[in-house]
């Protein structure tokens, strides 16, 4: 119990891009190390991003980390301040909570929305893992009112190691809100191998409950390379294919024993106007 105490009394903000399908694909680029790997993170899910993207990740890795950072995107003319914070050290019941706030452009209308997530994980490390995350997102310009959903996922790997599989369920149950405060429903399967604990390559495949069209599917594929255990190399590529977008992405990380600190750049393929940049510091005290 005293893991989830620590976890709720820590304030955490995550940025989550709009309830738009092209704008929802980028939020599973909510960490330098998710962004870096184009997206293919839900098999990994091993720093904070694992609140939303998938929150077995949570328990798949035993650890306590508090993550500070800042995100820019052009095409939404979007900022994102955040600060997350996950436990599966203290107790068998891994958590992370938070309050999220950011602000973006669609078309001409300014939105500013405060978002707060509690996400619930149990398991094993190396086999199976398991988590639920609650979403309620606040908005206070543009739009009003709130939303609630909430979402799920699991991690087990087959029998080896450096093998994990993944499915999660983005904002599957929806509990209140219209279709312009709700975020879209995503589902998320995931592969992720990991060679001589140096080099990790991942596929995801996300498909949007909410497009209304045969290509409703979005591909995500990219790699980490970590080199004398310290510093890291991230790059990756993701096809969107309801809106036929392209989108690079390419990172670096110094990895100490107690912090982390990482940059990602993520740009479009078609529009080199269009990017998005993330900065993150994450601390490992215990």
């Amino acid at each position: 119990m005293r893991g989830i105490y620590l976890t709720v009394a820590t304030l955490l903000l995550v940025f989550f891009i709009p309830n738009y399908s092209i704008a929802d694909s980028l939020f599973l680029y909510s960490t330098p190390a998710s962004a870096g790997m184009g997206g293919a993170f839900g098999s990994i899910a091993n720093d904070n991003s694992a609140i939303i993207i998938n929150p077995a990740g949570i328990s798949a890795t035993k650890r306590y980390g508090a993550a500070l950072g800042y995100l820019y995107t052009n095409p939404y003319t979007g900022s994102r301040i955040e600060s997350s914070v996950v436990d599966s050290t203290t107790s068998q019941l891994g958590a992370g909570f938070g309050y999220y706030r950011d602000s973006y452009k669609v078309s001409s209308l300014s939105i500013q929305r405060n978002t707060y997530a509690l996400a619930l994980s149990m398991g094993e490390p190396g086999i199976f893992s398991a988590g639920v995350t609650g979403r309620m997102d606040h908005f206070i310009q543009g739009l009003s009112g709130q939303s609630e959903t909430l979402g799920y996922g699991v991690i087990f790997s087959p029998g080896v190691s450096f093998l994990n599989l993944s499915i999660a369920g983005l904002n599957l149950t929806r509990i209140r809100g219209t279709r312009e405060q709700l975020p879209s429903r995503l589902i998320d399967a995931g592969i992720s191998m990991f060679l001589h604990g140096v080099l990790t390559i991942a596929f995801d495949a996300v498909k949007n409950l909410d497009v209304n069209t045969t290509k409703n599917i979005d591909y995500h594929a990219g790699g980490e390379l970590v080199l004398v255990n310290q510093i890291a190399f991230r790059g990756g590529y993701a096809w969107e294919e309801a809106e036929n977008t392209k989108t690079f992405s390419g990172g670096i990380a110094w990895k100490a024993p107690r912090f982390t600190i990482a940059y990602t750049y993520v740009g479009d393929v078609q529009n080199q106007k269009n990017n998005t940049q993330l900065v993150a510091f994450t601390l490992y005290p215990f």
